[in-house]
């Protein structure tokens, strides 16, 4: 069992060779731990906060390295606990050395995630932006890493805290109401928390509906690259990454398993996917690729329906309910085409390059990330989605009941859920279990 009292160190840097690495500590005997490993000209009882201090790391009498300490004292720090860290050279013997030290000396070696757990633990940031920390990790676009940023920065939980808010007062107007409802107060003022309540109501629906936007730049946008064998898929996934990942020959069924790739567009994580040639005569080897090429359009935002334009239509375009699916007929560079089939189809040459930058934009259309929403904080992973969804359950009983006024206690309670669930979202109430599993996401050291 994880003991939150006790101080915690780990090396922050990912491992390797490096020009430097840094060790943090934190804990209420961090200064203490400094005092015995640390020697400097400036005592460690006159070392200022958020400082920078030279001297040399000392296991005992031995002298393990040069290195640059910062001190940063309760409650100006990460955590929110006395905090050092420790600037060594980057070598991975010598980084250990000073790791096993600080252990000798006192510190326990921190888990994954423990130095922002302990920050969240002791109201240095809320749930949401202990979740932004790792999303900035690993943010691998620009639109990712601004989602991650308004988030930290607390837009998320500005504005559930406000929707939580609205929900308190006329909660708290409710119940004063159903002290004097011997004088029948409740029955003329039905309509006024009906007003109330469906705004209430359009501000989470906003906040769902955003949500969309915030899990694409959060996981992706899913693009599926499917149609019938040898019509140029492969090409066509080589020609958008501008790189030779997939297998490309002019043997019907060449690609037996989905390909899949990450690329940056325009600040968007793109995820696309190269699957098997759809087709009902195949052996039992590509059916399977066929098979599990299914599953992944069953999941795809957008379907890049690949034809053949020199050929006549073989496979029956699929209807994948909910999916936007573009049509796109490669192979116009062959002089043999066949006549009428290009009419709301997007015309292309995997071999050329043509028309490859249209089906780009095309991709970045059907993105529809609004820099708005961006910035007022977006649901950006399926715990906050699921708990905002059970909040507007919620709001829509309450709305019901108020509708059909069946009494003020049962609207109250049903506000009294809606606002924990959201509450569940920035951890004001949460269970023990859900907070381990965000921080079991995190690296050891952060």
């Amino acid at each position: 069992m994880t003991r939150h009292s006790d101080t915690i160190a780990a090396v922050s840097t990912p491992p390797g060779i490096g020009g430097i690495s840094v060790i943090r500590i934190s804990g209420s005997d961090c200064i203490d731990i400094i005092e015995k490993t640390f020697k400097s000209n400036t005592h460690t009882d006159d070392m200022q906060s958020h400082h920078i201090y030279y001297g040399k790391i000392y296991n005992d009498n031995l002298l393990l390295d040069e290195a640059l300490v910062s001190i940063f004292k309760k409650p100006n720090s990460f955590t929110g606990e006395d905090v050092a860290e420790i600037s060594c050279h980057g070598g991975a013997f010598v980084t250990q050395s000073v790791l096993q030290t600080i252990l000798k000396n006192g510190a326990r070696h921190a888990e994954k995630g423990e130095f922002t757990k302990r920050a969240f633990l002791n109201g240095k940031m809320d749930l949401t932006e202990a979740e932004a920390v790792i999303d900035l990790i690993h943010a691998s676009t620009k639109h990712s890493l601004e989602s991650a940023i308004y988030q930290l920065e607390g837009k998320l939980y500005n504005s559930i805290n406000q929707i939580m808010e609205e929900i308190t007062s006329v909660r708290s107007e409710i119940e004063l109401d159903i002290d004097f409802s011997d004088r029948g107060l409740e029955h003329k003022k039905y309509q006024d928390y009906l007003t109330i309540l469906k705004r209430i109501k359009s501000k989470i629906e906003r906040l769902i509906t955003t949500a969309h936007e915030g899990l694409i730049l959060h996981d992706g946008y899913r693009v599926v690259i499917a149609g019938p064998p040898n019509a140029g898929k492969s090409s066509v996934f080589n020609k958008i990454i501008e790189n030779e990942r997939a297998i490309v020959t002019d043997v019907p069924g060449t690609t037996r398993d989905y390909i899949e790739e990450d690329i940056a567009l325009e600040g968007y994580l793109v995820k696309l996917f190269d699957t098997a040639g759809l087709r009902e005569r195949a052996d039992k080897v590509e059916r399977f690729g066929i098979e599990k090429s299914y599953k992944v359009l069953t999941n795809a935002h957008l379907i890049l329906w690949i034809e053949d334009c020199s050929v006549s239509r073989e496979t029956s375009i699929p209807n994948f309910e909910g999916i936007k699916l573009i049509s796109v007929l490669n192979k116009s560079d062959l002089k043999q085409k066949i006549e009428g089939i290009n009419q709301g189809s997007i015309l292309i040459s995997a071999k050329t390059g043509s028309g490859i930058e249209e089906l780009k934009k095309i991709i970045l259309e059907n993105i529809n990330v609004s820099g708005d929403d961006l910035a007022v904080g977006l649901i950006t992973n399926s715990r906050q989605l699921s708990a905002a969804e059970k909040s507007l359950i919620a709001i829509n009983q309450s709305i019901e009941a108020t509708q059909a006024k069946r009494g003020l206690e049962f609207i109250a309670f049903d506000l009294h859920e809606a606002s924990e669930y959201l509450e569940e979202i920035v951890g004001k109430i949460s269970n023990e279990d859900i907070i381990n599993s965000i921080f079991d996401r995190f690296c050891v050291g952060k």
